[in-house]
């Protein structure tokens, strides 16, 4: 609908979300939501009071009207541009304690044992021996990484890669989930219990066969069956191992389920989902997304979250929560390979959840190509004129994120 705000542009009104009425007809301006992640753009009649209430509690800011396709008149206040997010949300903030480098090295530690763990963990599923009691420790360690900088355990998120994604997925989802539920204002305990159902996920797979969680063509009615039966598999698991709370076997099962009921393995939507089931699905994805597999190569993060937007949100995900992702992560994550205003390039080495458009940006080359000393650009500072142009793949510049993050060896290049 890029042509909406064209061809109505004389009746068009750049609104606050507060003020969306019934009546109002609500158009695409056609604005990419990189620019504006906090805008409203699907079109169509607000009819009721409790839709308009709903855009604003799904994280909405703003929305475009058009005056000739609503039903009445209205009055509007212009939307103002100086809007600060800090009026409407309180979110946790994950402030450095510690330089990246110096956090690096530890975090890689925990990492890597980690995905040790949950190698042997998936292994012994299928003799009954299950030890869950490291995973605790892990946990704390990584959630103890990330409030030092949580930078670091982010940087090897996205660019270190092990020799087998799936225990490296399951690790990286325990971060994200975590994380984010952090960043929600959950407690410790709580996030500690979203960081054990993203760690172990997608431990079901490992009770189906091989044949079927790698065959190289697409899967047959039963077998397509039994590879969504894993979240149940995975559940049935853990669910009454001692000590375990609710919510971690709760996540396990509902990370397929889906927004609009199209999901695995019991076609829930909307309110019936968990909370931690959502989250895990936003992890997973974002993940599974932007990871590179032998047979594909991974999205930039910049990419995914565009797509997790534009074509997801509110069928596969939930809507609010996947707009306070967008805000956790920054609309360009820790690893991003970026060109800027004045054609210098960097990558972004700090996010900036009140600006997620204005990162930290660690600037590596001038606008000829030709290498700087390495200089950290606050994008979000008052006295910085400077914004980024595009995000792009690694690969085609030649610029190692992992290198200019100072990761440890065995991180080697990958997608921005």
């Amino acid at each position: 609908m890029s042509g909406s705000k064209n061809n109505h542009s004389k009746t068009l009104r750049h609104i606050h979300v507060s003020e969306l009425k019934p009546g109002m007809y609500v158009v695409d301006a056609g604005i990419t939501w990189a620019s504006r992640p906090y805008l409203y753009m699907k079109e169509g009649l607000i009819t009721t009071e409790e839709q308009a209430r709903r855009i604003a509690d799904e994280g909405y800011l703003e929305s475009y009207i058009d005056l000739t396709r609503s039903t009445r008149k209205f009055e509007v206040t212009p939307f103002k541009e100086t809007f600060n997010l800090e009026e409407t949300e309180k979110p946790f903030l994950f402030k450095p304690r510690v330089p990246l480098a110096e956090e690096v090295s530890a975090a890689a530690e925990v990492h890597d044992d980690t995905v040790g763990y949950v190698r042997n963990f998936m292994s012994d599923i299928r003799t009954g021996k299950l030890d869950m009691a490291p995973a605790f420790d892990f946990m704390g360690k990584i959630m103890a990484s990330m409030e030092r900088n949580v930078n670091a355990m982010l940087s090897l998120c996205r660019l270190r890669r092990v020799d087998s994604y799936t225990y490296m997925h399951c690790v990286n989802v325990s971060v994200f989930s975590s994380m984010f539920s952090r960043y929600l204002g959950m407690g410790e305990n709580k996030a500690l219990c979203l960081g054990l159902s993203g760690l172990f996920h997608d431990l079901g797979k490992a009770l189906v066969p091989a044949q079927i969680l790698n065959a190289p063509r697409k899967l047959n009615p039963e077998e397509r069956a039994l590879m969504n039966s894993h979240p149940t598999l995975g559940y049935e698991q853990i669910k009454d191992i001692p000590g375990i709370t609710p919510e971690v076997p709760l996540g396990m099962l509902h990370h397929h389920e889906k927004y609009n009921g199209s999901g695995y393995p019991s076609g829930l939507s909307g309110d019936s989902v968990s909370k931690t089931g959502y989250i895990i699905a936003l992890a997973d994805v974002y993940d599974a997304l932007t990871s590179k597999r032998v047979y594909k190569d991974g999205m930039t993060p910049h990419q995914a979250l565009g797509i997790m937007y534009e074509e997801m949100r509110g069928r596969d995900l939930h809507p609010e929560l996947l707009n306070k992702f967008i805000k956790m992560l920054g609309v360009y994550p820790i690893g991003s390979v970026v060109e800027m205003s004045d054609g210098s390039w960097g990558v972004v080495s700090g996010c900036n959840v009140d600006a997620p458009i204005k990162p930290v940006v660690t600037l590596v080359r001038d606008a000829q190509g030709h290498a700087v000393p390495e200089t950290d650009v606050d994008l979000s500072a008052a006295d910085v004129q400077l914004s980024i142009k595009r995000c792009v793949p690694a690969e085609t510049t030649n610029i190692n994120p992992a290198q200019v993050l100072r990761l440890p060896p065995g991180a080697p290049e990958h997608n921005c």
